[in-house]
């Protein structure tokens, strides 16, 4: 299914996003920049991408959704329009983890990304950071993921993402900001998503560069590159109940670079 036509979205965070898909080309994708109304959104905005790219949803041959961590209610949103989705158009769904989808999201197109950190996290200014000064070699670095969850905790995850392939450096986990400078990092690294940004002054303190959104964001077009990283990967089997992604605290080590057809979690 190299060409086939996907429906991608992600509802995890403050900013949703959707996209329509003919293989890595996206056709259409639009932001759902108010977290409260992610329920009443999703589905018109799918209605509206679609009609944008001149397809019938009956032309769908797929369905790519963001599994979490992050909002209860917004992973449970997705998890719910997927599996409706899915089951009334008689497709596949595959599902990604959130974070995984913010590493892959860094330099893809998104509507108005620079003006979302403001509006949706409160982060006056943050969204005028630009792209640090890197070296050429840091396309292949790590991109440790932060992701806000309530209070001062946060959701992480480190991945490497190759021309062929995406490997998880450091496994998604729960904890604060502290605990990840505390635990032993890949070196290079470079942080991103609203968790970064709200912690900034901790990180570069601690001699970290930050990526500018969209990188760390979890997006439909990064769901979409993610899925195409793993090609081998199956779909989850017709009717069975599979469930978003609940990430609790834990300590976090690096791990052994890894994929696999299921890819990361």
């Amino acid at each position: 299914m190299a060409d086939a036509l996907l429906l991608a979205f992600d509802t995890s965070g403050g900013v949703g996003s959707v996209a329509v898909a003919r293989g890595r080309e996206i056709l259409a994708s639009e932001i759902l920049p108010e977290r409260g109304a992610h329920a009443r959104r999703l589905i018109p905005t799918v209605g509206e991408l679609l009609r944008t790219a001149g397809i019938e949803r009956r032309e769908l041959e797929g369905i790519v959704v963001g599994l979490g961590p992050g909002s209860f209610t917004g992973v449970r949103i997705a998890a719910a329009t997927a599996r409706g989705l899915a089951a009334g158009l008689q497709i596949p769904v595959w599902g990604w983890s959130s974070l995984a989808a913010g590493a892959a999201s860094h330099r893809t197109s998104i509507p108005d990304a620079g003006a979302l950190s403001a509006r949706a996290w409160r982060l006056p200014g943050r969204d005028a950071r630009g792209e640090p000064e890197l070296p050429a070699e840091a396309d292949g670095w790590p991109r440790y993921v932060l992701l806000d969850a309530r209070g001062d905790r946060i959701y992480g995850a480190c991945y490497r993402i190759l021309p062929d392939r995406m490997e998880m450096v450091v496994a998604p986990r729960g904890g604060t900001i502290h605990d990840v400078l505390a635990a032993a990092l890949p070196s290079p690294v470079l942080f991103c998503g609203e968790g970064a940004l709200r912690h900034a002054q901790l990180l570069e303190e601690a001699g970290h560069r930050i990526l500018p959104l969209p990188a760390g964001l979890p997006t439909a077009p990064g769901l979409l590159r993610v899925h195409h990283l793993h090609p081998a990967a199956e779909p989850f089997p017709r009717d069975s109940r599979w469930e978003p992604t609940y990430v609790r605290s834990s300590s976090a080590r690096p791990s052994r670079a890894r994929s696999s057809s299921r890819g990361p979690s």
